[in-house]
């Protein structure tokens, strides 16, 4: 097994190469090769787990202190789009992994994988539950805004230039207001 800085290694390259590459196209060579060991040494499906894993967490860790607070709905919902903008941000490698390459994980791991987005999805649908019953909302098919919601967020990593005029914050704060307020004119 490796060291976990080793580990820690071939977690950084398999994120880059799997991003640039895809899942599919990235071999055992090119991250043996990216991370200094042995191609015996790598496990791509192991990799790809981890680094699906280690998002999903951050991803809940970000959200699950903001559904619990209590504060009003508009404000869980704000504070959700911009975390969760947060967490693509803090490594858009490993957002572009996530979001787009899970499908290969083996049939087991899949199917975990889908069930840990499925309750993410849920939180802010809960979020939307919350502000519809509170009467903050228009009333919307929960699911359906989640998804919108979500989708919109989840294209970060694609767009998103850590040097660009935006910071992340301000980003997750722009998208927010679009999303919640529309392109109304407010003054």
């Amino acid at each position: 097994m490796a060291s976990k800085p080793a580990r820690q290694t071939q977690i950084t390259a398999a994120e880059k190469l799997f991003r640039q590459k895809g899942y599919l196209a990235t071999t055992a060579r090119d991250l043996a090769k990216a991370s200094g060991v042995r191609g015996a040494d790598v496990d791509k499906e192991k990799l790809l787990w981890a680094i699906a894993s280690r998002a999903a967490d951050e991803f809940f860790a970000a959200l699950r202190p903001i559904v619990e607070s209590d504060e009003p709905a508009q404000l869980k919902l704000r504070h959700a789009i911009i975390a969760h903008v947060g967490v693509i941000t803090r490594n858009l490698d490993a957002a572009a992994v996530y979001f787009n390459e899970w499908r290969h994980l083996g049939v087991r791991r899949r199917n975990r994988f889908a069930r840990r987005r499925d309750e993410y999805e849920a939180l802010f649908r809960a979020i939307l539950r919350e502000g519809i019953n509170a009467g903050l909302f228009t009333p919307v098919d929960e699911k359906f805004g989640s998804l919108l919601i979500l989708s919109a967020l989840n294209w970060t990593h694609q767009w998103y230039k850590p040097d660009g005029p935006l910071t992340a914050e301000e980003v997750g704060r722009t998208l927010a207001d679009f999303l919640m307020n529309g392109l109304y004119r407010t003054a």
